[in-house]
C-alpha cells in the first residue's frame, strides 16, 4: 500500500482520504483507527484513581448496575459510561456476545462448544465468557463455523 503525507501549514482541519479499489478488512481497521483517536477510555482502579485504558489492552467489558466494568490482562476497572456508550467507541475488533458482555476478538484464546449449542470463549487473561444464543450466529460467522 502506498502512503502519501502532504504537509499544508494553512490547512484549517486535518483530514484523511483513502483511495481503494474495494473495502477490505484492513482498510476498515485503518479507517476505524483513524476515526477513534479522539476517544479516550478511562476507568477507576481499586484505589479510586482514574486510569486511561488503551483500547488494545481491553479483554472484555461487562455491564454491572448501570455501570461498566473493564477487564484487561492485568486488572479491572470501573467505568461510569454505559456499555452501549463504550461499544460505540470501540472498533471492529470487539463483539457483543450477550446483553451485558463485549469481548476483544484478539484476546480469545480458544472456543469450545458447550451444552445447548452455546459457545464458551476462553480469554487470554484466563476468564471464561459464554456467547448467548441471540449473539451466537454473529460469532459463528466470525469464526467461520
Amino acid at each position: 500500500m502506498k502512503v502519501n503525507i502532504v504537509i499544508e501549514p494553512d490547512l484549517e482541519e486535518e483530514y484523511t482520504e483513502i483511495h481503494v479499489r474495494e473495502i477490505t478488512d484492513e482498510i476498515t481497521r485503518i479507517s476505524d483507527f483513524l476515526q477513534s483517536k479522539d476517544q479516550v477510555i478511562t476507568g477507576t482502579d481499586e484505589y479510586e484513581r482514574i486510569v486511561v485504558i488503551a483500547e488494545s489492552d481491553i479483554v472484555s467489558l461487562h455491564a454491572e448496575k448501570k455501570r461498566c466494568r473493564i477487564y484487561t490482562d492485568t486488572a479491572n476497572y470501573s467505568c461510569r459510561k454505559r456499555l452501549y456508550e463504550i461499544e460505540n467507541m470501540l472498533g471492529r475488533d470487539y463483539m457483543r456476545i450477550s446483553k451485558s458482555i463485549i469481548v476483544n476478538l484478539h484476546k480469545i484464546e480458544s472456543v469450545e462448544a458447550v451444552f445447548n449449542g452455546m459457545l464458551l470463549l476462553r480469554m487470554k487473561n484466563g476468564s471464561k465468557e459464554y456467547v448467548s444464543r441471540t449473539y451466537l450466529p454473529k460469532m459463528k460467522e466470525y469464526l467461520g463455523i
